[in-house]
């Protein structure tokens, strides 16, 4: 047995000989015009990001949504009504939204059918709901439209695209790249101007056990998206459908939801996340409760972590109780607990302040 481990030895030696060549072979390369951005991960670790805007709470946020559903299934009811809600800031499906201005692109309606739609969901239209039913293909001058309209209305921080079907190309076939390549357009917008663009799009005929597979097209369109929303019908006569959501930014869910008959405006009757809400772990609960009666730490991580141990009885270490603070630092903030992290003489050094949030 030995022999043959030196026989393998031997040979990965004279490999290694035959790999190291006694004159440098290939010429020196020159440097790149945009050499590799890199950073450490425990430097990421620490960095605090602000938080990512979100239009409609824990469901549209900035990035590019795909909203993909069969036709006549009520899509263009549900996203004008969203419109109308953000531009006004009032709920949507029961989610609180944050006021902005509004770019609802309606490519199959015209004129006097988007405003019958408009006076059958409100009263009132808002002041900063902005419509058109025409635009460039995205291989004409989309971009160039979509961009001057936003520095000429810098209230706009949403676009709602209606449909997907109508700005593509034509003529290109239907590949992976192509698609990837197309939606890429309006993702980079959304990336570089921090706002929210939803395309609507169709579903495929045929059903599957995974909604994302129901999305017209390749799985192109899928890929480069930052939200997929499918709204489904069991039966193409229910007033009853599945909005069905999944995306980087947002918790899977599933709403389901009923089309009012006088108002054609969707109302939820169940929404999954109410039942399967992640609770916060007993450390974070008992970091909160420990803040809202010392309001204030400041000192290192590892004296921290010792006082934290002493005052609730939590045995955890240094580490473990600030990966935790960074992983939930927004629910931190929620409850009126902030904290500062940085480095001291070679030190972590922490400051923990607990503000109540009516103050």
């Amino acid at each position: 047995m030995n022999t043959i481990y030196q026989e393998i030895n031997q040979q990965f030696d004279a490999a290694a000989e035959r790999c190291e060549p006694s004159k440098p072979s290939a010429p020196v390369i020159s440097p790149p015009e945009r050499p590799l951005k890199v950073f450490r991960g425990s430097e990421l670790a620490e960095r605090c990001f602000e938080r990512r805007d979100f239009w409609v709470e824990s469901l549209l946020c900035s990035g590019l949504t795909v909203l993909a559903g069969a036709p006549k299934v009520g899509k263009s009811w549900l996203v004008l009504n969203m419109c109308l809600s953000i531009a006004k800031g009032k709920p949507f499906l029961g989610l609180n939204t944050r006021q902005c201005g509004v770019l609802y692109v309606a490519l199959e309606d015209d004129e006097r059918r988007l405003q019958r739609r408009i006076l059958t969901i409100t009263d009132e239209c808002a002041e900063h709901l902005y419509l058109t039913n025409r635009c460039a293909e995205i291989s004409e001058e989309l971009e160039k439209e979509l961009c001057f309209f936003l520095a000429e209305h810098r209230d706009v921080r949403v676009i709602v695209i209606d449909t997907l079907q109508k700005i593509r190309a034509g003529g290109r076939d239907m590949s992976y790249a192509n698609d990837y390549d197309e939606i890429s357009v309006l993702k980079n917008i959304a990336d570089q101007l921090n706002i929210a663009i939803v395309l609507v799009h169709h579903t495929r005929k045929m059903s599957d056990s995974d909604y994302m597979n129901e999305i017209s097209g390749t799985n192109g369109i899928a890929g480069s998206a930052d939200t997929l929303m499918v709204l489904k019908k069991e039966k193409r006569a229910s007033r009853e459908a599945v909005l069905s959501c999944t995306g980087r930014d947002i918790e899977d869910r599933e709403l389901k939801l009923r089309l009012s008959r006088e108002s054609c405006i969707w109302q939820v009757i169940s929404d999954s996340m109410e039942q399967e809400r992640r609770e916060l772990p007993g450390v974070i609960v008992k970091l909160i409760d420990l803040m809202e009666q010392k309001k204030l730490y400041d000192g290192y991580n590892t004296s921290f972590a010792n006082w934290f141990t002493e005052e609730t009885g939590e045995v955890i270490t240094p580490n473990h109780l600030k990966r935790l603070m960074n992983l939930y630092r927004y629910e931190l903030e929620d409850h009126g607990v902030s904290f500062d992290s940085f480095r001291e003489k070679n030190r972590r050094r922490l400051k923990i302040t607990y503000v109540p949030r009516n103050v």
